[in-house]
């Protein structure tokens, strides 16, 4: 009951081809291939990937696209709100199925990034100066929307670092 409770959402399950094809094309978008396989695979793994790693899981499960498709893609996908564009904590672009408004739970070790919710009243948030000479300039400012970061460590470092414990004890 001391620190923040966390909710794991699980807003977006796993879709069929054909719920996919429905969900682009109710954005005016032609359901391609390209578009199909990047957002089977953002439906399924529920990751926060790069377009890089993007290029490499697509490759490794048998559905490669070429870097410029995938780009021109996901540039359509995001203008669409089928996913969202965002900058991660290690400073590279990232991309989300999950559009709605929520937060991130990031490993400090592997860097894996979890939606989450928040309990508690985000409303009451407001940030404050750290300078004085800033006070006036920070309390004028209209904050539009609060995105927050946990840092932490998963459940999987914290088990190999166990292991790596024992080993060494």
């Amino acid at each position: 009951m001391w620190g923040p409770r966390f909710v794991i959402m699980e807003v977006f399950m796993a879709c069929n081809r054909e719920q996919l094809t429905q969900l682009i094309e109710q954005k005016h978008l032609r359901a391609t291939e390209a578009r199909c396989r990047i957002l089977e695979l953002l439906h399924e793994t529920h990751e926060h990937y790069t377009p890089e790693e993007m290029l490499e899981a697509l490759r490794e499960c048998g559905k490669p696209l070429s870097i410029a498709t995938l780009y021109q893609n996901l540039a359509k996908l995001a203008e669409a709100g089928l996913i969202s564009r965002f900058v991660g904590p290690d400073g590279h672009t990232r991309y989300d199925v999950n559009t709605e408004p929520h937060h991130h739970l990031v490993c400090r070790i592997c860097g894996r990034m979890v939606d989450v919710g928040v309990e508690g009243p985000l409303e009451r948030l407001r940030p404050t100066a750290l300078f004085e000479e800033e006070e006036d300039e920070v309390a004028a400012w209209n904050v539009g929307d609060v995105h927050l970061e946990f840092h932490g460590v998963c459940p999987a470092c914290r088990a190999k670092l166990a292991r790596e414990d024992k080993r060494t004890a």
